[in-house]
């Protein structure tokens, strides 16, 4: 009977072990790893009033690091928001695709392995002027009234609900929505205002969503005025463009911090400013940038939009930019925005009309230096400086009898050397020799003489 009970026992026992181990293998399945593509990257925004410029670079890998293998669209979203009320959570990024605005699908070109001859036929030619995985693409978007206001979410079909009461915070869904910008600690009487906010995602053929970009907030405070139109001048070698300060522009309330040592030793009756900090964060001065286009140029269709870059590497707090350039024959339009900053961000206005210049070379050469003569048996031998501009022609030779002799040229063609020999002269006579810089333009552009020289060949 006790080999029984030895038995039962070791049956139960192995079937309670059986019953645990296979309790260990179940529960929810684990949900299979996507291989979608990768965010978009370099993802940047740029407002000059109405219009907000948005640029990124098109996925190139999958999420697993793997080589793309399928990417169709990218499409970019953007929504007006403000700060959200209390106890509401952030939207996810499902959430915010459904609430959003498609501002443009971008299709994207097949990867490299891909055999195209699978693909449905291109539409007039365009498949290979799509952008390949890793290209930078731009994208605009105009702002409307209805834009500066905040999106209503009513009807948005929340995902879960964050229970405020719940203290074990790992059971709290983690939330991948929207990085909000908190009122600045320094104005908590002042309300945070709506926000454009952007996103891109790529998709693959099946219409599966990638990994979302980081979400670009942009200011809708209104913009500065723009300045009037500027002023273009140029040299050989650089264009100066000017302009005025755009109106109601804010000014430097308070000089640099000074040396007060120098200050006293150099002025001591002179007052010195005590340094400070400013009552209110945005009260910055206004800024400038400065861009160039090409009036001629086709209306840019949706996709071929690029993202405007200033010449200045930098916000300018002058009113003048040199920019070195200068290509002759070819014009050049020039349009200048003011730049307001609050809290930080900055407020990029309208552009200014623009000013056109059409640079044309009418700058001569410098006169050739150190011209030498040596006469010799029916000859006059020259020599002097090369000159060293860059869009140097030659050198024209001119002769005249000494001394009161017009000058006139010994050649039609411009010498590219510095020297020359001199057979076609009198035996006996004495000459008058200077020599002539010419440059490539079209007429020519000619220098002033250079230094005279006398010489009879023997």
């Amino acid at each position: 009977m006790s080999q029984i009970r030895y038995h039962r026992t070791v049956v139960l026992f192995l079937l309670v072990l059986v019953a645990a181990v296979g309790c260990g293998k179940k529960g929810p399945p684990r949900a299979p790893i996507r291989i979608v593509p990768t965010e978009p990257t370099e993802f940047e925004a740029r407002r000059l009033g109405a219009e907000v410029y948005l640029q990124f670079d098109v996925p190139a890998t999958n999420t697993d690091d793997t080589a793309l293998a399928d990417l169709d669209t990218v499409e970019v979203y953007s929504i007006t928001l403000g700060p959200l009320p209390e106890g509401v959570s952030p939207l996810t990024d499902e959430e915010f695709i459904e609430a959003a605005t498609l501002v443009a699908t971008i299709n994207v070109r097949p990867p490299a392995e891909l055999d195209l001859a699978e693909l449905p036929p291109p539409v007039d030619g365009t498949l290979l002027e799509l952008p390949a995985p890793g290209a930078t693409v731009a994208v605009r978007e105009v702002l409307t009234a209805e834009m500066l206001r905040s999106a209503d979410l009513s009807d948005v079909d929340r995902r879960f609900d964050i229970d405020e009461d719940n203290e074990d915070d790992a059971e709290v869904p983690v939330v991948t929505g929207l990085r909000w910008v908190e009122t600045p600690a320094a104005f908590p009487f002042l309300p945070e205002r709506p926000r454009r906010t952007y996103v891109a995602v790529g998709l693959t053929a099946d219409g599966d969503y990638g990994n979302m970009s980081t979400e670009l907030g942009v200011r809708l405070d209104a913009a500065p005025s723009a300045p009037g139109p500027p002023e273009v001048s140029y040299t050989v070698d650089v264009a100066t463009i000017t302009w005025l300060p755009a109106p109601n522009a804010m000014r430097a309330v308070q000089a640099p911090a000074l040396d007060l040592s120098a200050l006293e030793a150099t002025a001591p009756e002179l007052p010195v400013l005590l340094e400070s900090t400013p009552t209110i964060a945005s009260a910055e001065p206004m800024t400038y940038n400065v861009y160039t286009y090409n009036p001629r140029a086709a209306v840019p269709a949706d996709g071929d939009v690029v993202m405007p870059i200033p010449v200045n590497a930098v916000p300018l707090e002058t009113f003048e930019l040199s920019d070195a350039n200068v290509e002759f024959g070819v014009e050049r339009c020039y349009i200048v925005t003011a730049i307001s900053t609050v809290d930080g961000d900055p407020i990029e206005s309208e552009a200014s009309s623009p000013t056109c210049a059409e640079f044309r070379d009418t700058f001569s050469p410098a006169a050739p230096r150190n011209l030498a003569a040596v006469g010799s048996v029916g000859a006059v031998s020259l020599i002097w400086e090369p000159n060293s501009e860059v869009d140097l022609a030659g050198y024209l030779v001119l002769r005249g009898e000494s001394p009161n002799g017009t000058l006139e040229p010994l050649m039609t063609v411009p010498l590219t050397e510095t020297n020359y020999r001199d057979t076609t002269g009198t035996t006996g006579a004495t000459y008058v020799y200077a020599v002539l810089a010419a440059d490539g333009a079209a007429p020519p552009n000619i220098s002033e003489l250079s230094n005279q020289v006398t010489e009879s060949p023997r």
